[in-house]
């Protein structure tokens, strides 16, 4: 669970994010009867590297995380990932207790409106690369 850890760390001080969602950041899924704009995120792959410290207890490890900016509006949702992006890209150091070597963002996903509960999806990936 380190690799969520760093990026709802990451997610909860930014104050641009904390402005438009306020405390809705949520793992895996969002309450459904929660207000929008909210931010939902997700691990997608984490794997041990080659270890970096033989001998020790300790591996370098690799993960995917993908944030889900959810807005009623496309503008909106747009506006949710250019502060996810800033939140997390080009992060290091020990964040939260977890010594971090890099956050950085991958790719962005494909976009998608659901019409069935009006809400567009702008998601982010990022690649952590971290000590566990």
């Amino acid at each position: 669970m380190k690799a969520e850890t760093v990026i709802k760390s990451l997610l909860d001080v930014s104050v641009d994010l904390t402005a438009l969602v306020g405390t809705r950041i949520y793992l895996d899924t969002r309450p459904e009867a929660d207000l929008l704009p909210a931010v939902v995120f997700e691990l997608i792959s984490d794997r041990p590297d080659t270890p970096a410290f033989p001998g020790t207890n300790s591996e370098m490890c690799t993960a995917r995380m993908q944030v889900n900016c959810l807005a009623r509006t496309a503008e909106s949702a747009v506006a949710l990932r250019e502060a996810v992006k800033a939140a997390c890209h080009l992060h290091y150091g020990v964040i939260n207790g977890i010594a971090v070597t890099a956050c950085l963002q991958d790719q962005c996903g494909a976009d998608s409106y659901d019409a069935l509960v009006d809400i567009y999806t702008k998601p982010v990936d990022f690649i952590l690369r971290y000590l566990r």
